[in-house]
């Protein structure tokens, strides 16, 4: 029987890469799934839509940003600025995924959240209930609307909670309450002059900067 010699001093890499594979499994677990994503062409505008983001993690202080949205038959495309009119990242969702474009704001700290949550949260928010129940079919995730909120499910647990029913064609303040994500999600709508719901917001950058940041 042949026996395979270690030579001394050479450690045993059996429980390394055990450690390692635990490590790397760990880390998909604590990675939300991301549900199916619906057709772009469900929710294309030609306008652009200007909303106020603000991201409250469970255990973290909030961050609010402007986003300039712009969704057509080929992609979403959501310029993130920061309150002094800095360009902080563009969020991308198009046939090749979901991504985030480096921006212009030196100093400033990327968001903490991958790309394809942001999508699949804005989609969830923005998006006809039709199209999202079409584009779950098959699938561990379903959607409802109830006089109050759009739940979305996985698995038939409560993944995250949108108050009051998203209406594109009357926009109204948005709160998503995710269970799945450990955030709560604000899309404010803002109208041409920048207020928010019509109510001044202070540190919001002036209407020549939104300008320049639009898609």
């Amino acid at each position: 029987m042949n026996r395979v010699v270690r030579s001394p001093g050479m450690p045993c890499l059996a429980p390394v890469l055990i450690l390692a594979l635990m490590l790397l499994l760990s880390a998909c677990s604590l990675t939300p799934p991301i549900s199916p994503t619906p057709p772009l062409a469900a929710a294309t505008t030609a306008d652009t839509l200007r909303s106020q983001l603000t991201f409250q993690p469970d255990d973290g202080e909030a961050r609010t940003l402007i986003a300039f949205i712009r969704i057509t038959p080929e992609q979403l495309r959501a310029v993130l600025v920061t309150p002094y009119g800095q360009r902080l990242t563009t969020l991308v969702r198009d046939d090749e995924g979901a991504r985030f474009e480096a921006g212009d704001a030196p100093g400033e700290s990327p968001l903490p959240i991958p790309p394809q949550w942001l999508a699949s949260r804005l989609e969830w928010s923005l998006w006809p209930l039709e199209a999202l129940r079409r584009s779950f079919a098959g699938s561990a995730w379903q959607v409802a609307d109830s006089a109050k909120s759009r739940d979305i499910r996985y698995h038939g647990e409560l993944a995250a909670r949108i108050t009051p029913v998203p209406d594109r064609e009357h926009p109204t303040t948005l709160t998503l309450d995710d269970r799945q994500g450990g955030y709560q999600l604000t899309i404010a709508p803002m109208q041409e002059d920048g207020d928010s719901n019509g109510e001044p917001q202070n540190g919001e950058p002036a209407n020549d900067e939104q300008e320049n940041a639009q898609p």
